[in-house]
């Protein structure tokens, strides 16, 4: 398998500070791994599509900014998306993924000169092109949370009070042994329909939910959610169907397709209860992922997106890297199997 760690410092990153994404890329390089910049990362990327061959390789992101080389917009389209469907495995930690596409040199430029010719405040004229900047002078686009709705089909949240994470059977086998406090998870609903669901790796309960952007929130007014209250809200809305069950069973019971009254409520009663587990089911079960993994192709099902340690990390030691090096070859393991 070809393992390969994306590391540009031309290019932004956000929560991983410079110094863990070079120290993260270092490590990985002793272990055989190929550092790749943003230009060498799509290029591998478009072969490994054009070839069928992206089954064969695995990318850790050792930025939490995804270049523009490779998510020129925030639809599935996208090369980064291309590569998922064909079999290809990313390794994430940090930030949310895609939320910041970071810009090219040359597009920073440009930016700059715009800058420089507009009459407005330079914070002001960032804000109206949905750019940020860091203090190396770097520029990325806010994708915001459109990127991995559209792109990752998953739904992240901004929180408040992040809780700790639990880290659940598939995590732990995975190789996550250290806990954390989880910033910014997905939501995933219980039992659904829904194709191509994420598998939790680690669980989170967090106090308060932001479900809108933070850019445009009004610091007075700030709107945010209790998961509390959020849960309380869909046990109601899971009581509706029940109540219909309910009503549906009177009625019949009623229009003489019940023999007794004590039939009628045994046989409402046993409607209620199967309509409250389905109820159960698909609606009251509300888990929060921290870490998660999705599959986009089918032939390889261990193939996908890995997103672990959702948190601004401050240090990475020693047992940090030996952790994620485990991740990364039990990854391997699962993804031979497929193979073979």
């Amino acid at each position: 398998m070809n393992l390969y760690v994306y590391y540009d410092n031309r290019y932004m990153t956000n929560w991983i500070s410079d110094e863990i994404s070079l120290a993260v890329a270092n490590f990985l390089q002793s272990r055989n791994f190929c550092v790749l910049n943003a230009d060498e990362l799509a290029e591998m990327m478009r072969k490994s599509v054009d070839e069928d061959r992206c089954w064969n390789t695995l990318v850790v992101f050792s930025r939490d900014v995804v270049p523009e080389t490779i998510c020129h917009y925030p639809y599935p389209n996208t090369l980064i998306r291309k590569y998922l469907d064909q079999g290809g495995t990313i390794v994430w930690f940090g930030d949310i993924p895609l939320y910041n596409r970071g810009l090219s040199p040359s597009a920073s430029d440009r930016i700059k000169e715009k800058l420089k010719q507009s009459n407005q405040p330079e914070d002001e004229r960032l804000k109206q092109l949905k750019i940020t900047r860091d203090g190396q002078g770097r520029f990325a686009q806010l994708h915001e949370l459109r990127a991995s709705f559209n792109i990752l089909e998953v739904i992240p949240l901004l929180v408040k009070n992040p809780s700790k994470v639990k880290i659940t059977k598939a995590g732990r086998e995975l190789g996550l042994r250290s806990s954390w406090y989880g910033d910014r998870p997905i939501l995933i609903r219980g039992l659904n329909l829904r194709k191509k669901k994420p598998v939790a790796l680690a669980t989170s309960k967090p106090r308060y939910i932001m479900p809108f952007e933070r850019a445009i929130l009004d610091q007075k007014k700030e709107r945010r959610l209790s998961s509390s209250v959020i849960d309380l809200i869909l046990k109601f809305l899971g009581l509706i169907p029940a109540l219909i069950t309910l009503t549906t069973a009177l009625y019949l019971s009623f229009a003489g397709f019940a023999i007794t009254l004590i039939w009628s409520f045994l046989t409402a009663t046993l409607l209620l209860v199967f309509a409250y587990i389905v109820y159960w089911l698909f609606w009251s079960r509300m888990t929060y992922a921290g870490a998660w993994f999705k599959n986009f192709d089918k032939r390889y099902p261990h193939s996908g997106f890995y997103r672990i340690w959702d948190f601004m990390p401050d240090r990475f030691n020693q047992n940090t890297m030996r952790e994620l090096l485990n991740i990364i070859q039990n990854i391997m393991q699962k993804l031979s199997r497929d193979v073979t």
